[in-house]
C-alpha cells in the first residue's frame, strides 16, 4: 500500500517539481508577510521591551505608551524614590510627533530624558552620545539613513532646531521611530514645567516588581503603577490595534492569495492522475485507499513546499533587511507551524474534491476511457 502511494506520487516528476515550485511560491509569500507582521510587531514596542525598569508608573487612568498621554508631577517623582523597596527612578517626558529632516518627515515617539539618564535612554549604539545636552538629539541609524543625516546634522521637532549628536540602533520601526532628547527641551516643546510622562523603577534587592507596584499605588496618589511586563502586553495590544492595521491587512490579502494558489496546484496534481487511479480502482484498489492515496500526495507536496519556504526565507531575510532597512523581518517557528497546518488543511480538502470524483466511476469505464 505504501509503496503504491509513493510510486503514485513519483509518476511524473517533472509535474511534482512544478508543484513543489508553485506551493512553494505561495508560502513562501505568506511567510515573508507574516515575517514583516512578526518583525513590526515586536519593534513597535522596542522602547518598553528593552529598556531595563521592573515597574512602571504613571498618571491614574494610563496602562500603556503607544499613543498615550500621561502627566506626573516631579513631586511625585521624588516621593516614589524615597519607598521603601525602590532602587531607582529614571522620569522621561514623552511625546508622539512628526520630526522633519529637509523634505524627509517621519512620525516618532520624542523621549525626553533626565540627564544623566541611567537606563531610560538608547540601549544599544551605532555612533556618538547616547545622553543628550541641550539642544541635542539621538535618532536611529535606518532614519538617519534614509533621510541623509550624520552626526552633526540637524532636525526639527516642532518649531525647534536640534543638533544630531548620537545614532541609535533597534529603535526604527515602519509605524514609528524613537528619538531622544533632553528633558528640559522637551518641557520647552511641550510648555510644561516640573512634569513627567512616565517613571521608570528599579526595584531594590528582594523586592517583587508586583510588590513594589501595589506599593507606589497605595503610598502616592492618583497614579498607576504597573510591572514591566504587564506594561508591555498592555503596550503591545494596543500597538497591534493602532500601528500595524495595514500589515495585517497585507498579510490577509497574501494569505488568501497563496492559499488559493496551493488549492490550485494540488487539485491540478490530483487531477492529471485521474486516469491512473481510476485504472488502479479497476483493478482492485478501494475506495479507501484511493482517498488515502490522494491525502498522502497532498500531505508531502504541502509539507515539501512548506520546507523549501522556509528556508528560502531563511536566506532572503538578512539580504532585505540590508536592502530595505525601513523593513522588520522576522522568521518564527509558531508562524511556519500555523502556516503549515492552514496550508495541509487547504490541500487535503482540495485533493478529496477529484478523488471523490474517481472513487464514483464505473471500473470499466477506465478501461473504456483508455481505448
Amino acid at each position: 500500500m505504501t509503496r503504491w502511494m509513493i510510486k503514485s506520487l513519483l509518476l511524473e516528476p517533472l509535474m511534482l517539481m512544478i508543484a513543489i515550485t508553485s506551493g512553494a511560491s505561495a508560502f513562501l509569500l505568506i511567510i515573508m508577510f507574516e515575517g514583516i507582521f512578526a518583525g513590526e510587531s515586536e519593534k513597535i514596542v522596542a522602547y518598553v521591551r528593552n529598556v531595563e525598569a521592573d515597574v512602571w508608573v504613571m498618571q491614574r487612568g494610563v496602562s500603556n505608551m503607544h499613543m498615550a498621554t500621561s502627566y506626573v508631577a516631579d513631586w511625585k517623582v521624588r516621593q516614589v524614590r524615597e519607598l521603601p523597596g525602590v532602587a531607582a527612578v529614571d522620569p522621561i517626558l514623552y511625546l508622539n510627533t512628526v520630526v522633519e529632516a529637509g523634505e524627509h518627515r517621519w512620525f516618532s515617539y520624542v523621549v525626553g530624558l533626565d540627564v544623566p539618564s541611567a537606563y531610560a535612554g538608547p540601549w544599544a549604539m551605532s555612533i556618538g552620545r547616547d545622553q543628550p545636552a541641550l539642544g541635542e538629539v539621538i535618532v536611529p541609524e535606518v532614519f538617519a539613513r534614509m533621510a541623509q543625516l550624520k552626526i552633526g546634522s540637524q532636525l526639527r521637532i516642532t518649531d525647534h532646531e536640534f543638533i544630531i549628536v548620537g545614532l541609535s540602533r533597534e529603535t526604527f520601526s515602519m509605524a514609528n521611530s524613537v528619538i531622544f532628547i533632553n528633558k528640559i527641551d522637551m518641557e520647552d516643546i511641550m510648555s510644561s514645567f516640573d512634569i513627567s510622562s512616565f517613571m521608570l523603577v528599579k526595584t531594590a534587592n528582594g523586592v517583587t516588581p508586583g510588590d513594589l507596584a501595589a506599593t507606589i499605588e497605595r503610598e502616592v496618589d492618583k497614579v498607576h503603577a504597573l510591572t514591566a511586563e504587564q506594561f508591555l502586553k498592555n503596550d503591545k495590544k494596543m500597538a497591534m490595534q493602532m500601528g500595524t492595521d495595514t500589515i495585517a491587512l497585507m498579510t490577509l490579502i497574501g494569505g488568501a492569495l497563496a492559499i488559493l494558489l496551493v488549492a490550485f496546484t494540488i487539485y491540478s496534481q490530483v487531477a492529471r492522475q485521474r486516469c491512473e487511479l481510476a485504472v488502479a480502482k479497476a483493478l482492485g484498489v478501494t475506495n479507501g485507499a484511493l482517498y488515502a492515496s490522494v491525502v498522502f500526495q497532498a500531505i508531502v507536496i504541502t509539507l515539501t513546499s512548506v520546507i523549501v519556504a522556509t528556508l528560502v526565507a531563511a536566506l532572503l531575510m538578512p539580504v532585505l533587511s540590508k536592502l530595505i532597512p525601513a523593513v522588520t523581518m522576522r522568521l518564527t517557528m509558531a508562524s511556519v507551524t500555523k502556516i503549515a497546518a492552514a496550508g495541509i488543511f487547504v490541500a487535503i480538502a482540495a485533493s478529496l474534491m477529484p478523488a471523490r470524483q474517481i472513487a464514483r466511476l464505473d471500473p470499466v469505464s477506465a478501461f473504456q476511457g483508455g481505448g
